[in-house]
């Protein structure tokens, strides 16, 4: 159908019943088949270029022009429509325009992995352009880019094939600059510095970038570099490095340095960034190699590691580290982590075997992106690659270096406009980088005699290696076998004798060089017949051997290549050293197939070189975590998965007659090479498809796949079963692996001919490759990552994947776009996508996997929470009452948890495996796996009946496995986890880290490990899900619960004005805080609760309150009419505690002169109060009650008598001053002390935030500041009386009786549910529960942290934001905070490169007459003086406690939390460290092992490692009196007000309070004075 229509815009109205709301309006009259869901075609007919797809949502009656249609008007402006015109409308098919990839684009917000699928879905079935906004349950997302079919496109549909990534423009980004000793040489070109390249170059573009797509990401930048010293041994070092000196494998000697620059900072301009990085980097070297330089003492010369020497995965471990606990400190708009390190090197790094597999495995579950931005040349050979370390070297007769290719890390190598110019120029840019001139005079005399050595001259010394001819090695290494070559040659040399070898010949006798090639055909061990064999997908730990053994591969690609033993030795072998051992695979592949040899001369197995210059001939074996992140990336014409920055340039042009000879000239090579496989094919036991090579099934075998490899629906699986090939089918398996590769796939199947073309196309997308995160895309010296910068000519592809002429003006100063970096990965990082494709085959989950099964019926687990509550109060089970379903929400149907258990799998890192639809069978011939303890299992399915819905999904998690059951009302879990657990990998790691405010650098220590991912318990997850988290079932911290805490914090301070308005030439001082008057923290306390009562939802007008006397912030002063009308009022009535309370009763319910109730809500009854206003009432209207004590045993009379009670109808619950909720009992349905059982409302507490308020007794003015047996907790009204005012005590409430959050509260902390969608704007039951203070005073903090598994980012930042708002009218801010403010870097959860400042107190310019410090006081008075004495000067800066202290005596010692203090404007912390001051000072020698040591205690052992290398003495003093300050790193611009300041005003604050503790101007000892002169009043 196509219609030519005259084309209208319109603009959108954002009002949901106007038509104008729409992106399409058109007539149904003039296109009859239309109808809603349909895709339609939009263009001008002299312009068929630009083409529009609108699917058509409304076919609105109000719209009658006929022959137009109407088109919103910014679309109309991106596919350059011009109205007016006509246009060609016409009718599509969805699925001819659907996409293969969409890029989705988000800001601002924070989405978890189950958000982005939910999104998924909610667009699926729809029509996108460039540019949509697309917004679902308050989840906003803008299309960014489009492919199908190789192509780029404007528009297109999205179906379930169609793949999305998420990319956010807010990101967390760490960038690591390596300083190794290159960052001080001239590029290439001799013009700049690469450290000048880094920062001129590649960061100033990065920056430009940035603010060009008008991103803001939370950036980290840390300078960092090891440094080796010239020693033999520790001893050589003074005793103040020895504690962060390291040894390596090597013997050389080093120590690791971190320099933070800029730490979460959220810049629009990075100028005053550069300039100090600048600073920085001129000034790095020199301070590095001399910062241990001290008078008096000798240290070891120091110098500089080249690139490939340096702390690469030390570093990326410490971004994971961080990483890792994304789910903690959760904020709400940052989403995506990447880490991106920029060298000055090549991408080639000499790395530790173990931590490169905990670095993998790490990144990889975790599935953060980690960006490799290479300023050196691109090498010839593949890049990034990893050097192992060859530990056993100096022992080992190994000659052949391991190298390992990570396909887990992108990569770049930046190019400047220098270089550019001179490829357009067409000079010559050599891509090696020429080493050091040597001169052979600079040789030792030792090296001069070892080069005089001839091959056959015999070696003296034992401990020497014989000399290896290295030309003779590498040619015996790369060459193809011969048909008559051995597999592993003969070893004719007796093992008995045990002799070294003395010559060349000997040592080449012994030790076979290893060969290796892709197509080779492998024996395997020989079974008897019948015995299974398990699969090489998982890795079984060899007992006998530790994995950390540096010949022993600890990740996949090598299979079991075994040697055929006879019948008389093989049982002997097993036992002896000689024996063969398996190859075990596990992980990712990592690489090629190796040769397991006999050992020689303690020489272990190892695995097949790898050769980085011809990665693209090594095919392996495709694993799960090798198709993690494949669908993040687009695919070319032919169908593999490429990433857009790699350009690889080839001529299409190439002649018949050439590829004729490439042909001719293989041909001879293949032919061996089949005559090879053949011979051996006999060897093998194992499935053909554990063998390297693919091969391809005739059209009459059983469609099976072959192993590892991709099926047409894109499917990937582990292995299959085997079956015979043809030699064509050989042939075309090895065409793979020969130097054909690089020609066949640049040209069409029909030149192929007789060779098989269709086979050859199929194998190419079938390929596998070793290099690349995508694995489908081929490397050769000809690919480079730079595009835009070719020349026009001899460059042309199919694939509009690559932009091979430059379009933009090198002179021009935007001139940064697509330079051979992949931008778009560092510009808008991508999340991990939700899809993947792999998933092992049948044989390797019986053999490889243990099965486990549970089943979920929600309609049994919630009949038996109710049945269960029923017998505790008088509730309708199901609930029926608004009342009943307020406190028992309606249960999640079958279908809703099916949805919620696939969402918090997603949450976790799971990835859902998209494959055709399973074939649809009876359930009751469903198998769990080949173990027969599962059949019974099976037989109680067959027996429950079937109805409803039936679905059926599977996913994955490295190799965990997981498959849920959607059958009628039962869902079924079944996890398949690996037969033989990964062993948990620990790497303990020393360095030394310099934070923006610290003037040295710190020793520190963390630890590396990868996950174990099998542990979560998945069951105890689902059974939360199941119950809503009502029941047993709570939050735990293995549950890798989401959390953010939040403090409520009083504003409006003068002196935060006063200090903010404070020009520089007059810097005001900072310790000019007063201490609130009562009326103040009256004010506040009013404003509490009406904080509250926003918590609560309470929706109570202005009307409903009445004016306190005390001082409600927001009323006004009264008139004299309303004092005049008060006045009368307490004439006429004057209540006293003498009359009965019936009389009270009635005074509070009169609407005039009473109590205010609260409204009618919801959950609670009738004539409901808060205790906080009826205690002010009695105060203002009983003659008696002067106070707030006299007030509560007031209420507490009317409480015992029946008269009032808590509003949960608990008569054990005492009257409680603070956010209370009570109601007044009518007299005549007053009910008898027998009717109060246990059928009260037990519920209550989860539903209501309620906090006990400590009241204002006095001011500070009217009694003396301090006595002895006073701590400053009771003196400011913040000590609570455990004895007399522990709240669950006084509430009566049976916690045996309760959920889990009455069962977690503590003496300081309670738990509430929390109403998360309010509004439904969701598409599923949210909830979310709160962990709050019990207790508040205004003289201190009150915390609310928020925790929550099942709620959706945006919508709890709009509860977050509303909480905020009503905050502020209540005269708080509500901010952000870390959960642990004081984290020290060597905690288990916190930043390695994050850590408190310790700010030194000036104890001894306090002395008197050359007499110490509290010399006239024994050790009990000095520690409490030292502690009033610091907690005086911390509130004379604005900080107050963050809790109130809560002990049985206020002569408690205060613990660990109860010392923090958090100012006024949330911006700082302050821990008071109780550091006891003696007169001796002990002296301790600086350790940094990992002991168990309590929290204080590990902090005073942090404070002494600070400053330990820049003292006169080698030891400090334990003794160090002080405070440790530190950051609220979660506190953005967007939390920020002029009542929180900015980060000039917390570097004021910083800068003076050092200032005063150091004693300038004489500051400290004059408020000492003053102190001692209050103190002793």
């Amino acid at each position: 159908m196509e219609k030519t229509l005259n084309l209208r815009v319109h603009k959108r109205s954002f009002n949901e019943n106007s038509n104008l709301n729409e992106e399409i309006l058109i007539n149904q009259k003039d296109v009859p088949d239309v109808i809603i869901g349909d895709v339609v075609e939009i263009y001008h007919i002299e312009d068929e270029e630009s083409r529009l797809l609108l699917q058509v949502t409304s076919l609105s009656d109000e719209f009658q022009q006929k022959g137009t249609v109407s088109i919103e008007q910014s679309i109309a402006n991106t596919f350059q429509l011009r109205a007016y015109k006509d246009v060609i409308v016409k009718k599509v098919d969805p699925k001819g325009v659907a996409l293969d990839l969409v890029e989705m684009l988000f800001k601002d917000q924070y989405f978890s992995r189950s958000d982005f699928w939910r999104m998924r879905n909610g667009i699926i079935g729809t029509c996108v352009y460039l540019n949509k906004k697309i917004e679902h349950a308050e989840m906003r997302q803008q299309v960014m880019e489009m492919w199908s079919k190789g192509e780029r496109v404007m528009c297109g549909t999205i179906t379930e094939e169609t793949r999305i990534v998420y990319r956010s423009s807010t990101a967390v980004v760490q960038i690591f600059i390596q300083m190794s000793s290159e960052m001080w040489d001239f590029d290439i070109l001799g013009e700049d510095l690469y450290f000048e390249k880094a920062l001129n170059g590649f960061l100033t573009d990065l920056f430009a970038k940035w603010k060009e797509q008008n991103c803001q990401h939370d950036v980290t930048i840390v300078l960092f570099s090891r440094t080796f010293y010239k020693a033999q041994s520790l001893d050589e070092f003074p005793e103040y490095m020895r504690d962060c000196i390291v040894c390596d494998y090597k013997g050389r000697y080093y120590q690791d340095f971190y320099r933070i620059v800029v730490q979460n900072e959220r810049y629009d301009d990075w100028t005053s960034t550069m300039i100090l990085l600048r600073k920085l980097c001129n000034s790095y070297k020199d301070k590095i190699l001399n910062y241990h330089k001290q008078k008096g003492h000798k240290a070891p010369a120091a110098y500089n590691s080249t690139a490939a020497q340096g702390n690469f995965l030390e570093t990326l471990n410490m971004s994971l580290n961080l990483f890792e606990g994304y789910y903690i400190d959760r904020n709400f708009d940052r989403t995506g982590k990447v880490a991106v390190v920029i060298t000055p090197g090549a991408g080639v790094f000499e790395v530790d075997r173990e931590l490169a597999n905990i670095t993998k495995q790490r990144t990889i579950d975790c599935g953060i992106g980690s960006d490799l931005v290479c300023m050196g040349e691109q090498p010839l050979h593949a890049a990034p690659l990893f050097k192992f370390h060859n530990k056993l070297a100096k022992t080992s007769l190994e000659v052949g270096d391991d190298y390992n290719i990570p396909h887990w890390m992108n990569h770049s190598f930046y190019i400047s406009k220098s270089q550019i110019k001179a490829r357009l120029q067409g000079s010559f840019i050599p891509r090696i980088k020429p080493p050091p001139e040597f001169n052979e005079t600079q040789r030792r005399p030792s090296e001069r005699k070892l080069l005089a050595h001839s091959p056959n001259k015999q070696i003296q010394d034992e401990n020497n290696i014989p000399f290896v001819d290295y030309d003779e090695y590498d040619a015996q290494i790369w060459k193809l076998p011969t048909p008559n070559s051995t597999r592993f040659g003969s070893l004719k040399f007796s093992y008995q004798t045990r002799r070294q070898p003395q010559t060349m010949a000997e040592a080449k006798q012994i030790k076979k060089p290893r060969k290796r090639n892709v197509s080779d055909d492998y024996p395997s061990m020989a079974v008897e017949k019948g015995e299974r064999r398990g699969s090489p997908a998982i890795n079984i730990p060899t007992l006998s051997r530790s994995s950390s053994s540096e010949d022993i591969s600890s990740s996949v690609g090598c299979y079991p290549i075994i040697k055929k033993p006879s019948s008389k030795e093989s049982n002997e072998s097993a036992e002896t050293d000689d024996s063969f051992f398996m190859r075990r695979i596990v992980g990712s592949a990592e690489s090629p197939v190796g040769y397991s040899r006999k050992h020689i001369h303690q020489a272990k197995s190892r695995r097949a070189l790898i050769n980085p210059f011809a990665p693209s001939r090594m095919q392996f074996k495709m694993t799960s975590n090798r198709r993690r992140w494949v669908h993040a990336f687009p695919t070319d014409p032919q169908g593999a998965a490429v990433q857009t920055h790699h350009y690889h340039m080839y001529n299409k042009r190439e002649s018949s007659a050439t590829l004729e000879k490439k042909l001719s000239r293989d041909s001879l090579k293949m032919s061996q090479l089949s005559m090879d496989m053949k011979t051996q094919s006999s060897f093998s036991n194992f499935d053909s498809t554990e063998k390297f090579s693919e091969k391809f099934s005739e059209p009459s075998s059983l469609n099976r796949i072959p192993s590892g490899l991709v099926s047409e629906d894109k499917f990937y699986v582990g292995s299959v079963d085997s079956s015979p090939t043809s030699s064509v089918q050989n042939l075309e398996r090895l065409f793979q692996g020969s130097s054909l590769t690089s020609t066949l796939q640049h040209n069409s199947a029909s030149d192929l001919g007789s060779l098989g073309g269709r086979g050859m196309k199929k194998a190419r997308e079938n390929r596998s490759y070793l290099w690349g995160p995508t694995g489908e895309q081929e490397w050769s010296p000809d690919m480079t990552t730079g595009q835009d910068w070719f020349p026009a000519h001899g460059c042309q592809t199919d694939s509009c994947l690559v932009k091979p002429i430059l379009t933009a003006d090198i002179h021009s100063q935007n001139f940064c776009a697509g330079i051979s970096v992949d931008w778009k990965s560092l510009t808008m990082p991508a999340s991990l996508p939700i899809t993947t494709d792999y998933f092992p085959d049948k044989r390797s989950l019986e053999n490889d996997y243990t099965v486990s099964q549970y089943t979920l019926i929600p309609e049994d687990v919630n009949s038996e929470f109710y049945s269960r509550w029923s017998l505790y109060q008088s509730f309708h089970s199901p609930p029926v009452t608004e009342d009943d379903k307020f406190y028992r929400r309606q249960p999640l149907s079958v279908t809703e948890l099916f949805r919620e258990l696939i969402s918090q799998r997603l949450a976790q890192g799971f990835q859902i495996i998209t494959k055709k639809k399973p074939p649809k069978q009876p359930l009751d011939t469903m198998s769990v796996g080949a173990s027969p303890q599962f059949q019974h299992t099976s037989s109680l399915i067959r027996a429950r009946p079937r109805s409803g819905p039936q679905e059926e999904i599977y996913l994955s998690i490295g190799l965990i496995f997981h498959k849920l059951t959607l059958s009628g009302q039962t869902i079924q879990v079944t996890q398949y986890r690996p037969r033989h657990e990964q062993r948990q990998l620990k790497y303990l790691y020393h360095y030394r880290f310099q934070v923006p405010d610290s003037p040295s650098y710190d020793v520190s220590t963390s630890q590396f490990k990868n996950e174990k991912l099998e542990n979560y318990n998945w069951n105890y997850l689902d059974q939360y899900i199941c119950t809503r988290g009502e029941g047993d079932y709570g939050l735990l911290d293995p549950l890798k619960y989401w959390r953010s805490r939040f403090f409520l914090l009083p504003c409006n301070n003068p002196a935060t004005r006063k200090i903010i308005e404070g020009n520089d030439s007059i810097w005001p001082r900072c310790d000019i805080y007063q201490t609130r008057s009562k009326q103040e923290l009256q004010q506040l306390i009013s404003g509490f609760v009406r904080f509250l009562e926003t918590l609560n939802k309470m929706r109570r007008t202005a009307q409903t309150r009445r004016q306190k006397h005390s001082g409600d912030n927001v009323s006004s002063t009264p008139t004299s009419d309303q004092q005049t009308s008060q006045a009368s009022q307490k004439e006429a009535v004057l209540l006293s505690v003498t009359m009965a309370s019936s009389k009270l009763i009635e005074a509070m319910k009169d609407p005039q002169t009473g109590l205010s109730m609260l409204p009618r809500q919801t959950g609670l009854p009738e004539s409901c109060f808060i205790a906080e206003e009826a205690v002010d009432w009695c105060i203002q209207n009983i003659q008696e009650v002067k106070d707030v004590t006299s007030g509560i045993g007031l209420m507490q009379r009317l409480q015992d008598e029946h008269y009032i009670c808590h509003s949960s109808g608990n008569p054990q619950h005492k009257f409680i001053h603070g956010f209370y909720l009570y109601n007044i009992v009518s007299p005549k349905d007053k009910p008898k002390s027998d009717m109060y059982g246990p059928s009260y409302n037990y519920l209550f507490q989860n539903e209501w935030c309620e906090v006990s308020i400590l009241p204002v007794v006095r001011e500070r003015a009217e009694v003396p500041l301090f006595t002895m047996d006073e701590s400053p907790c009771q003196v400011s009204e913040l000590w609570v009386n455990q004895l007399i005012n522990d709240w669950r005590v006084l509430s009566g409430i049976d916690t045996g009786a309760q959920g889990w959050g009455q069962q977690s509260a503590t003496l300081t902390h309670k738990y509430v549910q929390v109403d998360v969608d309010g509004n439904n704007k969701s598409d599923r039951p949210e909830w979310a529960s709160a962990r709050y203070h019990a207790y508040y005073s205004p003289n201190a903090a009150f915390e609310l942290q928020l925790q929550w598994m099942v709620a959706t980012g945006p919508i709890l930042q709009d509860l977050v934001t509303t909480w905020g708002r009503k905050a502020q009218a209540c005269g708080f801010h509500l901010l952000p905070v870390p959960g642990d403010p004081f984290a020290l870097p060597s905690a288990p959860d916190s930043d390695p490169l994050r850590g408190p400042i310790f700010v030194p107190l000036d104890i001894a310019s306090l002395s008197q007459g050359g007499k110490p410090v509290f010399h006239d006081l024994d050790q009990v008075a000095k520690s409490k003086k030292l502690l009033h004495f610091q907690d005086e000067i911390i509130k004379r800066y604005g900080f107050m406690p963050i809790n109130v202290c809560v002990s049985e005596t206020h002569r408690h010692y205060m613990s660990d939390e109860q010392q923090q203090y958090v100012h006024c404007t949330g911006g700082m912390f302050i821990l008071m460290e109780s550091s006891q001051v003696t007169s001796s000072p002990k002296v301790i020698k600086i350790s940094s092992r990992v002991s168990k040591k309590s929290a204080g205690e590990l902090r005073k052992d942090y404070i002494a490692r600070q400053n330990s290398n820049t003292s006169n003495t080698e030891v400090v003093t334990q003794n160090k009196v002080g405070f440790l300050w530190s950051w609220n790193f979660m506190s953005s611009k967007r939390w920020r007000s002029p009542n929180t300041g900015d980060e000039i005003f917390q570097d004021r604050m910083l800068a003076d309070f050092r200032q005063f503790c150091a004693n300038e101007n004489n500051r400290l000892k004059e408020f000492w004075n003053d102190f001692n002169l209050m103190f002793a009043l």
